[in-house]
């Protein structure tokens, strides 16, 4: 079955495997290689250490040029969200090859590599995020969002309404 149909399973109650209820609060499934799908609620992620930080956007108006405005996002490291959940990167050497898939409930991915998370800069700024300025996410955005606050344009890997994440071997 594709990610997607799995999140849009998961949007209206559903297990990935479409046949299972699932746990209701279930806001992103963590699919790590051969292991059982995990089910993460909103709660359970409030629970893991918690980081903010501020992005400088620059705003276009009309009449007046560009503003600049600081963006403040709340949330949870998404390496830390792996490691919570059972990816042991520092044990496994194949662990080095793997990517992490991002899927948002309409389909949209990000891709982010293992170098990228564990050993680099990135890893400090690659965030899932359940607040922004204080607030919880909107119903466009969330309840989850990803963000890579350290990519040059950080459009494309920007995944609104995250419901999934999936750890695959090269």
């Amino acid at each position: 079955m594709s990610l997607w149909r799995s999140c849009s399973a998961h949007r209206r109650g559903l297990a990935p495997t479409d046949a299972e209820p699932r746990a209701a609060g279930t806001v992103l499934t963590v699919q790590l290689p051969g292991q059982k799908p995990q089910s993460l609620g909103l709660a359970a992620l409030a629970a893991w250490p918690q980081t903010t930080l501020t992005q400088r956007q620059s705003v276009a108006s009309s009449g007046s040029g560009t503003t600049d405005r600081a963006v403040m996002y709340s949330g949870v490291l998404l390496r830390d969200v792996l490691t919570a959940s059972g990816f042991a990167p520092a044990t496994d050497r194949s662990a080095r090859t793997s990517i992490v898939e991002a899927v948002a409930s309409d389909g949209y991915r990000a891709v982010l590599s293992w170098g990228e998370l564990f050993n680099s800069p990135l890893g400090d700024q690659a965030v899932v995020i359940s607040a922004q300025d204080g607030k919880p996410l909107d119903a466009v955005a969330g309840p989850l969002a990803l963000r890579s606050l350290a990519d040059l344009r950080p459009g494309p890997r920007h995944v609104r309404n995250l419901c999934a994440l999936v750890v695959r071997g090269l």
